[in-house]
């Protein structure tokens, strides 16, 4: 067996040996998602302390959780939402495509994509907090939000009557 060449494989509509199959590079994934926790912006980490540990409404948060091939800043498994903070370089054309690119992909795999700007969040915390629990409502069945544990969280859901008086404004 030639170096870089792992077995034979037979392409699946003639049965002819591929020519030149090499290996793929591995990636340590591990390795990858730790240097994106260590290496994360004042945003990031101000947001990762908000859904840690269940503190989020009882929900469970992964940070720089992979979705071969993509690393999801946040996201919740039971409610399948990935929740993203974007710097200046996702306003660039190539970035857009290519978030466009990546959002389609994980719709496709039923998982909801949120993003917001890091000035969005350094400016209302409380808002977008607001949005994350809307999401995570609207896409987890009442019956599964009643079994999470939430004697320890510190984000407290408004009230619906709070939420429908602050859509109509201050009365």
């Amino acid at each position: 067996e030639r170096a870089g060449v792992r077995g034979s494989f037979l392409h699946l509509a003639t049965g002819l040996p591929f020519q030149n199959t090499r290996a793929m590079p591995q990636r340590n994934h591990n390795d990858f998602s730790r240097r994106l926790r260590r290496e994360q912006t004042p945003e990031e980490k101000d947001l990762w302390k908000a859904l840690r540990s269940r503190r989020f409404a009882g929900f469970k948060f992964r940070r720089q959780h992979e979705v071969a091939p993509y690393f999801l800043d946040f996201y919740c498994p039971l409610a399948k939402l990935a929740v993203e903070l974007d710097g200046f370089g996702h306003g660039l054309l190539d970035q857009l495509e290519h978030d466009a690119a990546r959002d389609a992909f994980l719709a496709a795999k039923g998982i909801e994509s949120m993003r917001f700007w890091n000035h969005q969040w350094n400016e209302n915390r409380e808002g977008c907090l607001l949005e994350i629990w809307a999401a995570l409502t609207r896409r987890v069945p009442a019956v599964e939000s009643a079994k999470l544990d939430t004697e320890s969280t510190r984000f407290v859901p408004p009230k619906e009557r709070d939420i429908i008086r602050s859509r109509r404004g201050p009365q």
